[in-house]
């Protein structure tokens, strides 16, 4: 990884640059971003978002959000199980390839162990190197068959993995 990089709780000061990140990566305006990500600023048992800063520039070169689901009573039957989710990473363009990713991945998990047994993660499954990324992280696939409320796939299919914490690597 990138030496200089250091994944921590983002702060308000971060909202600007992690919004610029979330709309570059996934379109919509900037402030939209800013503004959403100002929700989840606070720590709590079950969420957290991180920022990756950059300790040379002090620029915000990443981020990603680890949060608690719990399915909605009545939803379909297919519905992603409960649990702790990695969701929204995101890495500047010239900071891809130099860990970074790796880095936002591991602090996440890391503040989920103790809260859980495991952590869940999907991706659409054209998203190949999100997929690697975290299945050289310890996620394995376990169906192609889910829905989460509020998320579609371009292309129709999305991938749930999970990743168990205690070692053991249980099916």
């Amino acid at each position: 990884m990138d030496s200089d990089v250091e994944v921590r709780p983002a702060r308000a000061g971060d909202l600007a640059a992690c919004g610029s990140l979330a709309a570059d990566h996934s379109g919509g305006s900037a402030g939209t971003w800013a503004r959403a990500f100002g929700s989840l600023l606070v720590p709590g048992p079950h969420a957290l978002f991180t920022a990756a800063e950059d300790g040379g520039t002090g620029r915000v070169v990443g981020y990603g959000k680890v949060h608690r689901f719990t399915p909605p009573l009545g939803g379909p039957p297919d519905t992603a199980p409960e649990g702790f989710y990695l969701s929204g990473l995101a890495v500047a363009p010239d900071h891809r390839h130099r860990g970074v990713g790796t880095a936002l991945v591991r602090v996440r998990t890391a503040w989920v162990t103790g809260r859980a047994p495991c952590v869940w993660y999907f991706a659409n499954a054209r998203n190949t190197a999100s997929l690697r990324l975290h299945q050289g992280l310890g996620f394995t696939e376990v169906t192609r068959d889910f829905s989460y409320p509020g998320v579609e796939f371009d292309g129709g299919v999305g991938v749930l993995c999970r990743a168990w914490l205690d070692g053991a690597g249980r099916a």
